[in-house]
């Protein structure tokens, strides 16, 4: 079970990229599964390092069928409800996986007349190397950050997330990172070995491959 635990871990701090943030001219929330997600946000947002709060996501795999709403519209009432005003978000409820949200979510800012030099990324802590790259690749004029709910791995898993659950998904994380960008999808990342061992040692709980970009 340490080991198991360890493995977990290595990888868990792999993706979660822990940056320090700096004041930019945006928020950008992608949308997931996630509620605590939004409470990050909101949490940013009253801390000052954005001015304005864009939420970006339709329906996707994971969602489709658990929100009554679009994940943009779910997660602008948790915005709400932690006291971001209305007049401070915008949505954009079409994409369906993480290349959409920076593509959809780009004609909304030109639609808007915005132009954005800096943005901080709000996703899951196990997501956020991804959507790093992600945004890095396609928005390439974008100063980018990120940041996730403040949570170590053990603290983050709990009855909706639970850790056999979230190691699934950690796992299915680095195939991604080694194929999607030869397909442009997002920015080449370095796997140092250690993850590469800690991932081929998790392999054997199996996952489901087939998560959209």
């Amino acid at each position: 079970m340490t080991r198991y635990y360890d493995h977990a871990l290595s990888v868990w701090q792999y993706l979660k990229l822990d940056q320090p943030l700096q004041k930019t001219d945006a928020l950008l929330l992608l949308g997931s599964s996630d509620l605590r997600v939004g409470e990050r946000a909101a949490e940013l947002y009253h801390q000052g390092i954005a001015p304005l709060l864009i939420i970006s996501g339709g329906k996707g795999r994971m969602t489709d069928g658990l929100f009554e709403h679009s994940e943009a519209e779910t997660f602008a009432k948790i915005a709400m409800d932690c006291g971001v005003p209305h007049h401070a978000i915008l949505l954009e409820d079409q994409s369906t996986n993480t290349g959409e949200n920076f593509r959809f979510t780009q004609s909304l800012l030109e639609d808007k007349g915005l132009d954005i030099k800096s943005v901080t990324l709000v996703q899951k802590p196990y997501m956020e190397r991804r959507a790093l790259a992600t945004c890095q690749q396609l928005w390439p004029h974008v100063q980018a950050q990120i940041t996730s709910p403040q949570f170590d791995f053990l603290d983050y898993c709990s009855a909706l997330h639970p850790s056999s659950e979230v190691i699934n998904l950690m796992v299915g994380e680095i195939p991604r990172l080694k194929d999607y960008p030869k397909q442009g999808f997002f920015a080449a990342q370095d796997i140092p070995e250690s993850v590469e061992q800690a991932f081929m040692a998790l392999l054997g709980i199996g996952y489901d491959e087939h998560v959209d970009v």
